[in-house]
Parts: C-alpha cells; sequence; structure tokens
C-alpha cells in the first residue's frame, strides 16, 4: 500500500456566481451532511478574508473564502491526495452554482469597459486551473497591454493568483515597459512572489 503524502493538495479555487447567498452553501453543507469544523473571521487591517470550514469525509476538507479584494467568492477542497482533492471539487461543480472553466472565459470575453475588463480578468486569475491553459492564457495576457492602469493592475493580479511559472517573463516585460507607479509596484511585488515560487526561471 502507497505511503499517503503528508502534505495537503489544494483542489483549483471554484468561483461561485455572482448573487449566491451564503445560506445556499450553508444549507447544502447541512443537507450533505457535513461536519463543521469552524470559521476565521474577516480581518481587513491584516488582509485576512472570511473563511467556512467543513470536513464532508475524512481527510476532505471545504473551504468557503470571501475573497474581498478579488470580490470573488470561492470554494477550495483540500486532500491528502491531489486526485481525491479535484475528485471532490468535480462533485461540489455538479451539486453548486460555481462558474465553469468555460463560463470564465466567455464572461470575460463579453466585457469591453475598464471596469468590467479588470474584474472579469481577475475572476480568471482566481478561478484558474491548477494547470497553465492556453484560453486563460491568452486572455490574461490580452489585459497586460490595456491603455487603462486598472486593467494592467488587474492583469497582474490574475497572474499571483494562477501562479503559473509561464507568467514570469510576462511581467519581466511589463516592468520594462510600465509607466504607472502603482501598476509598477504592483509588478514589482509579483516578480517577488514569483521568485519566491520558483517560477523565475531566467
Amino acid at each position: 500500500m502507497p505511503r499517503r503524502s503528508e502534505s495537503l493538495h489544494a483542489s483549483r479555487r471554484l468561483v461561485l456566481r455572482d448573487r449566491v447567498a451564503d445560506s445556499e452553501i450553508w444549507s447544502f453543507a447541512e443537507q450533505k451532511g457535513w461536519r463543521y469544523l469552524g470559521h476565521v473571521p474577516r480581518d481587513p487591517a491584516r488582509g485576512v478574508f472570511y473563511e467556512a470550514r467543513w470536513e464532508p469525509t475524512e481527510g476532505n476538507t471545504v473551504h468557503y473564502i470571501i475573497d474581498e479584494f478579488a470580490d470573488v467568492v470561492y470554494m477550495v477542497v483540500q486532500h491528502h491526495e491531489a486526485e481525491a482533492a479535484e475528485d471532490f471539487a468535480g462533485q461540489l461543480s455538479d451539486g453548486l452554482p460555481i462558474e465553469s472553466l468555460e463560463e470564465l472565459a466567455r464572461n470575460f470575453d463579453i466585457h469591453m469597459y475598464p471596469a468590467g475588463w479588470a474584474k472579469a480578468v481577475l475572476r480568471l486569475g482566481v478561478g484558474a486551473p491548477k494547470s497553465p491553459d492556453e484560453n486563460f492564457l491568452l486572455r490574461i495576457r490580452e489585459s497586460v497591454g490595456h491603455p487603462e492602469a486598472r486593467v494592467r493592475k488587474a492583469a497582474v493580479w490574475a497572474m499571483r493568483y494562477a501562479a503559473w511559472p509561464e507568467f514570469a517573463q510576462d511581467l519581466k516585460r511589463m516592468a520594462q515597459s510600465e509607466n504607472d507607479p502603482e501598476v509598477a509596484k504592483e509588478i514589482s511585488h509579483a516578480m517577488e512572489t514569483f521568485r519566491t515560487l520558483g517560477g523565475d526561471q531566467a
């Protein structure tokens, strides 16, 4: 019998559709008989988001997170086995109003104005799959050259959420051409994050 890894594997973030009520999630958990493990109170001063946790089965934990920075509500499954985490995440997608990868991409495509574009590209980053996806790469990279600083800033944060090594070179190119001080600062922070994660191979 293979030895079980002691580290936890997380599924991709399962982005809930807008206007999903908290009560819908709690009712779902109760109906499924999940064991409630407690919650983390929000603490904006420390950048801590509200998070509720359940244990649906032994070894599985489900996390419900209200990300106020990205203005996104999502769920994450953790398990000692990566495949088990993804399998259970798939079950959640069948039972809850979660945006599929295709929906995240389509919702990005309908936004032409900067405010909607920035929100949509940030949602792409939050809901990105664990491995690079060409549809997401193209859309996030398209946002890098947007004339509006807020969209470029959102693209940088989308890269940080996705955390794909492929974005390290994009950030380097952005750093060379960015003229907005706030966006340049976010690029610098993102590049440091990628170096910490080992995503900068150059």
